[in-house]
């Protein structure tokens, strides 16, 4: 397994549970630091899947969005799964702080990307040659505002 994250401070967390968790597990576990918005350090077609918990709807314009997809897409084997949660436009928070422009709100200081049905196919329709295959789209509760999120499954075709 690849964690990724843009924070140094976070793969070290993630290292420290895996170390502490034992069997093996910190043996299986790579660590890398990047940034989405830039191009993923690694190979075609290297990963069966990818996973990302609100990753999608953090400080990323719809642009940089469909970027990170087509770069998950080119790291996928064919047949891999992207899953990603968002928060989406019936979230309580929707709505409030300050409005940036496409979906994107500042709460607090924090920027938020609020998902609508149609971005979500946007991201997986993509371009003629990096287009993925939407499975599902499936609403949850998350949290005590409780934080209404899209657990979205995507495909890269064979």
């Amino acid at each position: 397994m690849t964690a990724t994250d843009f924070a140094s401070v976070a793969l070290a967390t993630i290292v420290e549970k895996a170390q502490a968790s034992g069997a093996g597990v910190l043996n299986r576990i790579a660590a890398v630091e990047c940034d989405v918005r830039q191009p993923l350090p690694f190979p075609d077609q290297s990963f069966d899947a990818c996973y990302s918990h609100m990753l999608f709807c953090m400080a990323l314009s719809e642009s940089h969005l469909r970027s990170l997809a087509a770069e998950v897409w080119r790291v996928l084997r064919p047949g891999g799964l992207c899953i990603y949660t968002a928060r989406t436009s019936v979230d309580p928070d929707y709505g409030w702080g300050t409005p940036l422009g496409g979906g994107l709100y500042e709460l607090d200081g924090f920027v938020v990307h609020f998902f609508t049905r149609e971005l979500v196919e946007r991201i997986a329709a993509g371009s003629t040659a990096r287009s993925f295959e939407l499975l599902a789209v499936e609403e949850f509760e998350e949290g005590e505002l409780p934080r209404r999120l899209i657990c979205v499954t995507m495909r890269r075709p064979l």
